[in-house]
């Protein structure tokens, strides 16, 4: 696990929410790394650099797998959960229901390393050029043996082809069993059908109430389905 980790931070340098109930297309990429610069003075907890990378993959059109990775308290303790999401129920137009299970490890310089299991459940809806998004889950560690909850709340507008605005609030447990509450409004530039550069900021409404600028990358791809000669 923490070889794993570690090969994770070398491919990231930083952050994305989680992307909501709707599945990846079939054999298409999506990843997304980033992290916060310019901290405000006194910024640690719950606002800090960090880093984080997220990438799912459209298994058949219908479940998507990914990895998620993010650092904490600091940047002291490393996580990474390897997931799969799946459609609940036929969606009902302009609501989409989906749940996802996911298995990972948890690492931090004074504690062995602890496995983690994850579920969660998410909710979106469609709007006119843009959406509305809820994700949560809960996050359970065989060493603490404390179920971790998170729930993020999303709203998203398209502006144009090129841009879009995103606001989003984050909640959640930390590992310290404090609660914390974050805002992050940004604006994204979609450079091509590929990549796209999202900057925003970010604002603690909990603990030091600390601030930073936010900085993340997304690409998208897909992969081409090879076929043998006759």
């Amino acid at each position: 696990m923490r070889f794993l980790i570690a090969c994770l931070c070398f491919l990231c340098s930083a952050s994305l929410a989680d992307a909501g109930p709707w599945s990846r297309e079939h054999r298409q990429i999506f990843t997304a790394s980033g992290g916060n610069f310019l901290l405000s003075e006194g910024a640690k907890l719950p606002v800090n650099y960090d880093p984080t990378f997220y990438a799912e993959y459209g298994l058949n059109g219908l479940v998507t797998l990914g990895v998620d990775y993010h650092t904490a308290d600091q940047g002291r303790i490393q996580a990474a959960v390897f997931f799969a999401s799946f459609p609940i129920g036929e969606p009902i137009a302009p609501n989409t229901w989906s749940a996802h299970i996911g298995l990972g490890g948890r690492v931090d310089p004074l504690n062995p390393a602890e496995h983690l299991t994850r579920g969660g459940v998410s909710w979106g809806r469609g709007l006119d050029q843009g959406w509305l998004a809820i994700d949560t889950s809960a996050t359970y560690g065989d060493i603490d043996q404390v179920f971790r909850s998170k729930a993020d709340f999303t709203w998203g507008h398209h502006l144009s082809d090129r841009w879009t605005v995103v606001s989003q609030l984050q909640t959640g447990q930390g590992y310290d069993d404090d609660t914390y509450a974050k805002v992050n409004p940004s604006l994204i530039f979609h450079i091509n059908e590929k990549y796209s550069i999202s900057l925003g900021a970010v604002k603690a409404l909990t603990g030091d109430r600390g601030s930073a600028l936010k900085l993340d990358l997304w690409s998208t791809a897909t992969i081409p389905q090879f076929r043998a000669e006759d």
